[in-house]
């Protein structure tokens, strides 16, 4: 199977070229062997334009991809059948055969007639970089050439179900105070279109003089009756351009995230737990640092951090040890690099990123406890005044009313 890399020949030379092998993690091996540091490696037939052909009719997998949830759910799959002593072709086969979305059966089938023409399990999966990414990959890769393909799928499942709780649990976390929003500003727009109207035609058959906090709210109403359509029109236009993400940066929505108080404290240290747990179980599996580097790095999920970490493996590859790389960047804290090197000095650098993926994982748990309890009552307390405010404005005119009438 050829693959086209993009390496560095030296500090100011960059080449590119194709080359022979069986994996990516073999192709990058061969290529530092060669005194290159390999900036990409992707194989020939995933890249765009590249020749497919299937077993399932002459269709071709165009779209589709795994999420988290998705890759969770296959790996397991595939897990109980090895661990049930199923042979992997007929494993797959089963998978196949039970599997109700098109595009995964096709995903199936292609893989399939690879390996009964003799394509490695893994090179297989490399094909498909949009439904298996290069540290799955390189771990079924790893668990391939060892004959250990049962322990390799446990160890991706156990790694997985990680990465899904600690998401699950940001999740969790966050809505309720976006349910509790979305009544609340639910409550408003009924409010202001539906109760104030009524209660301005009461008003104006008593032809009574209204306060402005009232006349400010039928303003207010009678923009959103006549003109509705123009508020979903760019409210629907807002969310989409912020959704919107160039080629190796992220949407302005997604980029938010970073900026928010409390929350981005938390969105950091599951990039740094995340990248922990997925370097850990790179390197227990047995790939070399530099392959071990490209392939967390992307779980990272911060693209600035991504290029930081793209020179720390530069770094690497020209003799500076792990840890004095990470600390010329400020993509870690001190404790952090400070762990590192003593995992580094002591031999035991996978098992010091697992206890740190644990100690930010607790941290997480912890921060969105607070996030919880102060971010409720919040939302609660903004509400109550937004609304309290209204319910005042709209009865201020019926108690002048009382008023005149008692006098």
């Amino acid at each position: 199977m050829k693959f086209k890399y993009k390496a560095k020949k030296n500090l100011n030379e960059i080449v590119e070229g194709k080359i022979d092998g069986t994996s990516v993690e073999g192709v990058l091996e061969d290529l530092q062997g060669q005194g290159l540091v390999p900036i990409s490696v992707e194989p020939l037939a995933a890249l765009p334009g590249a020749p497919a052909t299937s077993s399932t009719g002459g269709v071709k997998l165009k779209t589709g991809k795994y999420g988290l949830k998705q890759l969770v759910l296959f790996t397991q799959k595939l897990y109980n059948l090895i661990n049930s002593r199923v042979e992997l072709l007929s494993a797959l086969r089963l998978l196949e055969k039970n599997c109700d979305n098109r595009a995964e059966k096709i995903l199936l089938a292609e893989i399939i007639r690879d390996i009964k023409e003799g394509v490695p399990f893994s090179t297989c999966l490399a094909k498909y970089p949009k439904y298996f990414p290069r540290l799955y990959v390189n771990i079924v890769h790893t668990g391939e050439s060892t004959g250990k393909l049962k322990d390799a799928l446990m160890q991706l499942l156990d790694y997985l179900r990680r990465l899904q709780d600690l998401k699950l649990k940001v999740k969790q976390a966050l809505a309720y105070p976006i349910f509790m929003s979305l009544v609340g500003v639910g409550t408003i727009f009924i409010m202001l279109t539906f109760v104030l109207p009524r209660l301005a035609a009461m008003f104006d058959d008593f032809q009574a003089q209204l306060p402005l906090p009232t006349l400010i709210l039928l303003k207010v109403s009678g923009f959103l009756q006549s003109y509705w359509w123009i508020i979903i029109i760019l409210i629907v236009f807002v969310v989409s351009a912020f959704k919107i993400s160039r080629p190796g940066k992220e949407s302005i929505l997604n980029r938010l995230k970073y900026y928010i108080p409390l929350v981005k404290d938390i969105v950091y240290k599951q990039s740094v737990a995340n990248f922990s747990r997925s370097l850990s179980l790179l390197l227990q599996s047995g790939v070399n640092l530099l392959s071990a580097l490209i392939d967390a790095a992307p779980v990272i999920g911060n693209p600035v951090y991504i290029a930081q970490l793209d020179q720390v493996r530069k770094d690497i590859s020209e003799g500076i040890p792990f840890s004095d790389a990470l600390g010329k960047f400020k993509i870690f804290p001190d404790f952090f690099v400070q762990m590192v090197r003593v995992g580094e000095e002591g031999g035991r650098l996978d098992s010091v990123l697992a206890d740190i993926a644990e100690s930010y994982e607790k941290e997480i748990e912890s921060d969105l406890k607070t996030l919880s309890s102060l971010i409720e009552p919040a939302i609660i307390l903004v509400l109550g005044l937004v609304i309290g405010s209204m319910v005042i404005a709209m009865l201020l005119p019926i108690f002048n009313m009382n008023s005149i009438v008692g006098g």
